[in-house]
């Protein structure tokens, strides 16, 4: 399992933790200034600013940026930092939260300046319940006067449109803020998360799943269609055989790929019991 299920879980799932969620950790003076900093400097930053840091750090000899590197994931992992869940386990996420509200996604704000793409939700966070997070948001994203930025939903409401997303590729991940508190639901591609810019520098904010894909090749009927859903490049094809593979090296275990598959060749299996994934977070 993952650092965080050992820290935070008991041993087990850590985002399956009732205690994760929890108002007390909501209420905790420290937090709620990091989140509304958060808000405030994540919306109003700029894609480019992170990546002139990458350039930077990419002059650096390899040994000296992975130092680095792992300096800072230590860091982040205090304060801000996620896991990749599957849909199954979404599910069961939904069901630990008080609250789930959609609200627009900060992230995308800062790479393609747009203020209407709602993909990320609030687990406990309701904006409209926490004035000091609702002033952050206000002033960030500056909505029209008709412009509605939270929208309060049930667990299956959200549960469904999470399903949509899933069909358009997005992965699901869930975030900390000052962990081990769970605040939000993100669903991520690879041109627009900012966890995901950071990734393709080798900059790790977020933990792969707790499973991994595999293909039984007898069933796979060779459409490549599993292709286009992975955005880590895990998922490869025989020509010879004419059918997919997975590589579980690059595996994160997101399960978006069973999506496309109309010949239902494709399941997750547990991280920990795989010979090769196991220790790979």
């Amino acid at each position: 399992m993952c650092q965080f299920c050992h820290q935070h879980g008991e041993g087990r799932k850590w985002y399956l933790k009732a205690e994760n969620y929890s108002a007390d950790l909501l209420s905790d003076i420290r937090r709620r200034r990091y989140i509304d900093e958060f808000i405030r400097s994540i919306g109003n930053g700029t894609a480019s600013e992170l990546e002139r840091t990458f350039h930077r750090a990419m002059r650096l000899p390899a040994w000296l940026r992975h130092l680095g590197y792992k300096y800072h994931e230590r860091r982040y992992r205090k304060d801000h930092f996620g896991q990749v869940v599957p849909i199954e386990d979404l599910r069961l996420v939904f069901d630990l939260s008080n609250s789930v509200v959609r609200m627009p996604c900060l992230c995308r704000k800062n790479t393609t300046g747009r203020s209407d793409a709602a993909y990320c939700f609030g687990l406990g966070i309701d904006p409209e319940r926490l004035l000091d997070i609702k002033e952050a948001f206000l002033e960030t994203f500056r909505p029209g006067p008709d412009a509605t930025l939270f929208e309060r939903m049930s667990r299956e409401e959200a549960l469904e449109l999470h399903r949509s997303f899933e069909a358009q590729g997005l992965i699901h991940t869930v975030w900390t803020f000052k962990s081990p508190f769970i605040g939000a639901i993100c669903n991520c591609d690879r041109r627009d998360c900012l966890a995901m810019v950071s990734h393709r520098y080798g900059f790790q904010l977020f933990f792969r799943a707790e499973y991994v894909a595999s293909i039984d090749k007898d069933a796979c009927i060779g459409c490549r269609a599993c292709l286009k859903m992975c955005q880590f490049g895990a998922i490869g094809f025989s020509v010879l055989d004419r059918n997919a593979d997975i590589d579980p090296l690059r595996c994160y275990g997101c399960g978006v790929c069973r999506e496309a598959c109309e010949a239902g060749a494709i399941r997750l299996d547990a991280r920990h019991e795989h010979p090769l994934a196991r220790n790979l977070w």
